[in-house]
């Protein structure tokens, strides 16, 4: 096998982004080559027609689609977060200190369920506080999402500030 075939069905299997160290870790191959590969895969993907691209997050990379096909192809896609539990993940977002008891209100007897799975998927952790807990979002989340922890608390403290006056 080809050192190019083997780094795509790397970049195609994973799920979370990986690194050209890791990856050269995985092929026993020089990191320097596979950077090289690498790089001319990301061109040749970009001036190709497939609806696959490399996909870039930081230092790290996988496979994914181009948007203009991301569209077609969401009615078959297999679904990693519901509607439920991305609701509850925007409400933990928003929330300074989101308890249980807040995600019981909204959901219902459904709220554990939906706080399992995410902490399940790693997006979510919780703490113990007096007789309940408090939920925050995992770094996990912020990485996955590709949303700035900072930038969103300085938007949130420049939002209270204008309802404020």
């Amino acid at each position: 096998m080809e050192l190019r075939g083997k780094i795509e069905a790397i970049l195609f299997a994973t799920e979370e982004p990986i690194g050209i160290v890791e990856i050269s870790s995985i092929l026993m191959a020089d990191s320097e080559e596979v950077k090289k590969e690498l790089n001319k895969i990301i061109k040749e993907y970009k001036k190709s027609e497939q609806p696959m691209e490399v996909i870039i997050t930081g230092k790290k990379y996988r496979m994914g689609l181009k948007p203009e096909y991301r569209e077609v192809a969401y009615p078959v896609a297999k679904k990693e977060i519901n509607g439920d539990e991305m609701e509850a993940m925007t409400i933990i977002l928003n929330g300074e200190k989101v308890m249980r008891g807040a995600l019981r209100e909204k959901f219902g007897e459904r709220a554990d369920k939906i706080v399992t799975n995410l902490k399940k998927m790693g997006f979510v952790k919780s703490e113990k506080y007096r007789n309940t807990e408090i939920y925050q979002l995992t770094n996990k989340f912020y990485k996955y999402f590709g949303v700035n922890k900072n930038q969103i608390k300085k938007e949130a403290k420049i939002a209270k500030s204008h309802v404020e006056e």
